[in-house]
C-alpha cells in the first residue's frame, strides 16, 4: 500500500476552535471499539471539545458513558431500527454537531441515515475489522471519511473501492500510566500462581477469530515439556463452553484456566511470563499495546494489523516473536523456546521487551491516537466547505 495515499497522521494541527462531535455506537458489550471510543470521547472532552454520545439502549457503552457525566441519548432496539434512526436525527436538527463519528458499521446506517441531508461538515466512520467489506456503497454514501485501524483494514477498504484520499490509518492508543500500572506480585496472588510456575495470559474475546482453538492445539505439546505451565484466559464470549469443553477432552484442566471478563489486566499481564496472542483474524489488538507497556514479552501471530504493533518497522527489528495464524505447531514451538530461554534466563529470541515499550511510547498511546483523530476531523471539514 503507498504510504503516501494512506497514512497515519502525527497530529492535529493548529486547531482555531472547539469542535462538537457527535459520536454513534450500536454495540451491546464492551471491547475493543468501545474502549477506543471511550478514550477519544474522554481525550476530546479533556481538550476541550464537546461530546453528544448516540449509544444503544441498555448496552454497556451507554452505560460507563453516563457514569462518565457524558451527554448520552439511549437508541431503543438494536440502535439502527427506524425509531432509533428517527430519534438521533431530531437530536442532530437541534444539535447541528460540526462531526459525526459513527464506531462501527451498525452506527454507520443507522447514523448516515439520520445526517442525510443535515448541514453536518464531516462525517467519520471507524473501520476496525479486517475481512472483506460487504456493503462498501455505505461507506461511500454515509461518510466523507474512513478511518481503518490498521494497515490491513485500510487495504481492506481499499479492495473494497474506497478511494485512498478518503482513508487515514489511526492507530489504537492506551494509556500508558494504566497499562504500566500492573504489579506482578499482586496479579500472581489473585491467580494464586505459585512462584515455581511459567504463567501465560491471553487476553481476548472468546470468539473464532481470536485463536483460542490453536492456543489449546498448541498447548497439548507444551506441557510435556514444561508441565510448570499455567495458561490463563481472560475475557468471556461466545466460546466458553466450547472451549471448556475442549479443555476437558484433552486433559489440560490442570493447566488452562478461564477468568472471564477481568479489571485487572494490567496486574495479569505484570504476572504473566508470556503474552501469548493466537489471533486467526485482527483489526490491530490493542492488548497488544498493553502488554508492551507492561514490558511482558509476546508471542503472537502475523494476523491482521498485528505486524502494525510488533513487527519490523523501517530500519526497526520486530519486538515480538511472530508466528503464522491458524498453525498451533510452529506455536508450540514458539511458546517453547521462549519458555526455554526463560528457564535458562537467556533473552528470547526475537522478543525485546525494552524496545517494545519504547515503539508503545512513541506511537500506541492514547493522546496519539487522540491527536490523529482530531487531524482527520480537521481535514474532513475542510474538504466539505
Amino acid at each position: 500500500m503507498d504510504e503516501a495515499e494512506i497514512g497515519t497522521l502525527p497530529g492535529d494541527p493548529a486547531a482555531p476552535r472547539p469542535l462538537t462531535v457527535a459520536h454513534v455506537s450500536t454495540q451491546r458489550g464492551w471491547h475493543g471499539g468501545e474502549q477506543q471510543a471511550w478514550l477519544l470521547c474522554e481525550g476530546l472532552r479533556a481538550r476541550g471539545h464537546e461530546n453528544l454520545i448516540f449509544a444503544r439502549a441498555g448496552g454497556e457503552f451507554s452505560r460507563r458513558m453516563k457514569s462518565a457525566n457524558f451527554c448520552v441519548q439511549d437508541l431503543p432496539g438494536s440502535g439502527r431500527g427506524l425509531a432509533a434512526i428517527l430519534g438521533m436525527r431530531a437530536a442532530l436538527r437541534r444539535r447541528l454537531p460540526d462531526v459525526i463519528h459513527m464506531h462501527d458499521s451498525h452506527a454507520l446506517t443507522g447514523g448516515g441515515l439520520a445526517c442525510a441531508g443535515l448541514q453536518i461538515p464531516a462525517r467519520i466512520a471507524a473501520r476496525r475489522v479486517d475481512f472483506p467489506i460487504r456493503s462498501a456503497w455505505r461507506y461511500r454514501w454515509f461518510a466523507d471519511h474512513v478511518v481503518p485501524v490498521s494497515t490491513t483494514v485500510a487495504q481492506a477498504c481499499r479492495t473494497a473501492g474506497i478511494e485512498p484520499s478518503r482513508l487515514t490509518i489511526v492507530h489504537d492508543g492506551v494509556d500508558p500510566d494504566r497499562a504500566g500500572s500492573g504489579d506482578r506480585e499482586r496479579g500472581r496472588a489473585n491467580l494464586r500462581i505459585a512462584d515455581h510456575n511459567l504463567l501465560l495470559v491471553t487476553v481476548a474475546t472468546l470468539t473464532e477469530a481470536k485463536g483460542h482453538r490453536d492456543l489449546l492445539a498448541a498447548l497439548k505439546s507444551v506441557v510435556k515439556q514444561f508441565p510448570q505451565v499455567i495458561a490463563v484466559c481472560a475475557g468471556d464470549g461466545e466460546l466458553r463452553a466450547d472451549l471448556e469443553a475442549e479443555v476437558a477432552r484433552s486433559g489440560l484442566q490442570q493447566f488452562v484456566r478461564f477468568l472471564g471478563y477481568r479489571s485487572d489486566v494490567p496486574d495479569l499481564l505484570r504476572a504473566a511470563d508470556l503474552m501469548v496472542m493466537p489471533s486467526v483474524q485482527e483489526g490491530l489488538c490493542s492488548t497488544l499495546i498493553d502488554a508492551m507497556f507492561a514490558g511482558t514479552p509476546i508471542i503472537t501471530t502475523t494476523a491482521g494489523g498485528i505486524p502494525d504493533l510488533v513487527g519490523p518497522c523501517g530500519d526497526e527489528a520486530a519486538v515480538a516473536r511472530m508466528v503464522r495464524s491458524r498453525d498451533p505447531a510452529a506455536l508450540a514451538d514458539a511458546v517453547s523456546e521462549a519458555l526455554r530461554s526463560l528457564v535458562d534466563g537467556v533473552p528470547i529470541f526475537g522478543v525485546d521487551v525494552t524496545r517494545a515499550r519504547d515503539r508503545a511510547w512513541r506511537r500506541f498511546t492514547a493522546a496519539a491516537m487522540i491527536e490523529g483523530t482530531l487531524a482527520v476531523y480537521r481535514r474532513a471539514m475542510q474538504r466539505v466547505r
